[in-house]
């Protein structure tokens, strides 16, 4: 086997272990202590929720600052794994682009939550008596659409585009059966907790965490394969 040793190379192998390391270790983090106490799943109490993402507006902002890593090496680790993939495929480049689009959706709800929540939360907390029913209203109704934009629709985006990958990773000989396999399980769950945090939220959580458990190796497992070298002839450059 050949090795391709380019620097768009090499930074394709750094993009799918950084994509597991920051989607399945640090993401939790930032997602259940750094902004955490200020969603709904840490705090169920909306007037607590407001006041404290107002009296922490700055972890609050910084924590979604950083939800750009994981939104952005997220969207990277689809191009970094699937241009080498079998090119022949055309759910390949469908693939690509649906992450992209989901990287969009995905960065509306994050600047959503970075920018305007915080601002309405300390608008509510400033009100010298009642807090305003309007804009509690408004906040409640921000909170879930970031949540549908962020969970949900950029999610089930993110699911379908890796489904559309595995056609390309199993065309492809050199890339391991068990991996593709692995993919698969890994995106028909994500795709299974999707419908089910529109159908049913409370049973979502099973596939969720399974999903999540699967996405490191097959990232980590796919840069070893890069890293490992393939025949040339099977790359293929979008």
């Amino acid at each position: 086997m050949q090795h391709k040793k380019n620097p768009s190379f090499n930074l394709d192998v750094l993009g799918l272990f950084l994509a597991g390391l920051i989607n399945t270790f640090l993401a939790p983090v930032f997602a259940m202590i750094v902004f955490g106490p200020g969603t709904e799943a840490r705090q169920p109490d909306l007037y607590l929720r407001i006041e404290w993402i107002a009296e922490n507006a700055l972890q609050w902002k910084g924590g979604w600052l950083l939800w750009f890593a994981v939104t952005l090496s997220f969207a990277w680790s689809y191009y970094a794994l699937g241009r080498h993939l079998d090119g022949t495929r055309p759910w390949r480049s469908l693939a690509i682009g649906l992450a992209l689009i989901a990287a969009a959706v995905d960065l509306v709800g994050v600047l959503a939550n970075l920018v305007i929540l915080p601002e309405i939360a300390q608008a509510l907390m400033d009100t010298p008596t009642q807090m305003d029913p309007a804009l509690v209203v408004f906040f409640q109704s921000l909170e879930n659409f970031s949540y549908a934009l962020i969970n949900v629709s950029a999610f089930g985006l993110y699911s379908v585009a890796g489904l559309l990958l595995m056609p390309a990773a199993f065309a492809t000989p050199s890339y391991p059966r068990f991996l593709a396999w692995l993919g698969t399980a890994e995106w028909g769950m994500a795709t299974l907790a999707t419908a089910l945090l529109v159908i049913s939220p409370d049973l979502a959580m099973g596939p969720l965490l399974i999903s999540f458990a699967l996405y490191a190796p097959w990232v980590w497992l796919s840069a070893y394969w890069l890293l490992r070298g393939k025949p040339v002839g099977l790359v293929q450059a979008l």
